[in-house]
């Protein structure tokens, strides 16, 4: 190993480059077709030594972006997102100026690609920049839809509520949803037992195998799930009400998605009183078995801030607590970073009470 280390330190800088690029493709030639694994790092970054040859090598160009979006999206996936984003960087660089005319599916990937890691980076002006590119360059709203909720997604990290809502509203509206500009309590009041008669008349075995198979609806669905959490910042109540409501109306007219289980689940911790707990207890719990049944990830978390929030407090507060810090650890190990502080911060709450509550008892006691 010395003997080898010490010969390749006496190997001048331009060798190294043609050493390791000359390692990289024989790599990569033996590997077509077959599951690496991680080896694909290894392969990905020996290759990029030799940059300046493969941009020699049109053959070799397409190819090679192609290894180093596989390596990224891997990066990615496991969360390393500043290595992703080297991966990306050099897969883009090696493609073609007409990239978006000659190689348009594997340009919208990557460029998308790119942007989120940039943004899990923290390069949130580049990312937007990144998706400014797929709002140009593709060709129809549906390969659009991705970089618009990641630039929304990006606009709520920062702060940027209004700007987030002009978003939405306005793809939703070009989903062919009416968006209106504001809302009366009276008819958000009327809407609520509406929705409710809804469910208990749709609720069945034969609703929940009923697939929303419309893709419009269901991106629909998707920009609406993300227009609660906004509306909540920057709306009325009555507003945020409306949305789940039209939300949940949708969903049992058309069928169930990913997105269903927390619709429900957010009617639930909205509506629940002392007098309709055991029919709200059970919206929600049917709920929590349909976001099982999709094996929700990222939405997950914030399925279970709602229960926590709503039906959940019928469970002790200290119970409430412990769960809210597992949707805390959930939400940052998914990415979801708001919605985890935000468990963390009902946590809090709930411990607080609960402490309160029992010190409460103890006095009683005291006094008895």
């Amino acid at each position: 190993d010395k003997v080898r280390e010490a010969a390749y330190n006496l190997t001048p800088d331009r060798d190294k480059k043609q050493l390791h690029y000359n390692l990289g493709k024989t790599l990569y030639s033996v590997s077509q077709g077959k599951d690496v694994g991680d080896a694909i790092f290894l392969i990905a970054s020996q290759i990029n030594h030799g940059k300046e040859l493969i941009e020699k090598d049109d053959a070799l160009c397409i190819p090679v972006a192609k290894l180093n979006m596989k390596a990224g999206k891997m990066a990615l996936d496991g969360c390393d997102h500043k290595t992703a984003y080297f991966y990306f960087l050099a897969a883009l660089s090696l493609l073609p100026d007409d990239s978006w005319e000659s190689y348009y599916d594997l340009s919208l990937r990557l460029t998308f690609l790119m942007a989120r890691a940039a943004n899990s980076s923290c390069k949130y002006d580049e990312a937007e920049l990144t998706l400014q590119t797929i709002r140009e360059r593709a060709r129809c709203l549906q390969d659009k839809l991705p970089a618009y909720f990641l630039m929304v997604q990006i606009s709520l990290a920062q702060g940027h509520m209004k700007e987030a809502y002009t978003t939405i509203s306005s793809i939703l509206t070009q989903l062919g949803e009416t968006i209106p500009e504001a809302v009366t309590p009276e008819m958000v009041g009327s809407m609520i037992p509406e929705t409710l008669n809804m469910y208990t008349e749709v609720y069945d075995d034969d609703w929940l195998g009923k697939k929303m198979e419309d893709s419009t609806l269901f991106n629909a669905m998707k920009f609406y799930s993300i227009m609660l959490t906004t509306a909540y910042f920057i709306k009325p109540s009555h507003m945020v009400a409306y949305f789940i409501c039209k939300m949940v109306q949708l969903n049992l007219r058309h069928g169930v998605c990913q997105y269903t289980p927390q619709a429900l689940m957010i009617l639930s911790s909205i509506v629940i009183r002392f007098d309709n707990a055991a029919f709200i207890r059970g919206v929600a719990e049917n709920a929590m078995l349909l976001a099982e049944r999709f094996d929700l990830s990222d939405e997950m978390v914030d399925v279970q801030l709602h229960f926590h929030r709503g039906a959940g407090q019928l469970d002790s507060y200290q119970l409430c607590a412990t769960q809210l810090r597992k949707s805390f650890a959930s939400g940052l190990s998914s990415g979801n970073a708001n919605i985890a502080f935000f468990c963390a911060g009902q946590g809090v709450q709930f411990s607080m009470i609960s402490a309160e509550k029992e010190w409460c008892d103890m006095e009683k006691e005291d006094v008895q």
